[in-house]
C-alpha cells in the first residue's frame, strides 16, 4: 500500500471514529443510560462511557497522521484498536438483546443495530488497513 492511499484510509477511518465521538460527547450525560439498555450493568456504564470516549479521542492523533514520538504513536494505535473492540461489544449486546443501537449515544436515536455492527465492521477493516506498514513507515 503507497504512502498516499495510507493517509487517505487513516483519515477515513478518523473521520468514522470522530461521528460516534462526537455524538457520545453531545449527549453525554444520557450516554450511560444508553449504555445500560443495550444490557451493560448500571454500576459499569459510565465507566465504559467514560473510557470509550477517552479512548476514541486518544486514537485520533495516530489516525490524523500527526508528528509524535514513537511512544506516543503506539499508544494511539492501540488506542484505536481499543475503542472499536469496546464498539463492537457494546454493539453486540445492543444487537442480542433486540435495542436499538448505542455507539452513537442518544443523539441519533432508533439506529438498526445490524447497521452499526456493519459500519463498526468497516471500521475494523479500514484501521487494519490504517496499520499495515509502508516502506516508510516500516523503519
Amino acid at each position: 500500500m503507497s504512502r498516499k492511499v495510507n493517509k487517505i484510509v487513516k483519515l477515513i477511518t478518523g473521520l468514522l471514529i470522530m461521528v460516534p465521538l462526537l455524538c457520545q460527547l453531545f449527549t453525554f450525560e444520557k450516554f450511560s443510560a444508553v449504555i445500560t439498555s443495550a444490557g451493560i450493568p448500571p454500576y459499569l456504564s459510565l465507566p465504559i462511557a467514560i473510557i470509550l470516549v477517552v479512548v476514541e479521542l486518544t486514537s485520533l492523533p495516530f489516525l490524523i497522521d500527526m508528528n509524535m514520538s514513537k511512544r506516543i504513536t503506539l499508544t494511539s494505535r492501540m488506542a484505536g484498536f481499543l475503542s472499536l473492540g469496546i464498539m463492537t461489544v457494546i454493539s453486540f449486546l445492543a444487537f442480542v438483546n433486540g435495542y436499538a443501537a448505542v455507539i452513537f449515544g442518544a443523539t441519533i436515536k432508533n439506529v438498526n443495530s445490524a447497521a452499526a455492527i456493519f459500519l463498526v465492521f468497516m471500521m475494523w477493516i479500514l484501521l487494519i488497513c490504517a496499520n499495515l506498514s509502508t516502506k516508510k513507515t516500516a523503519k
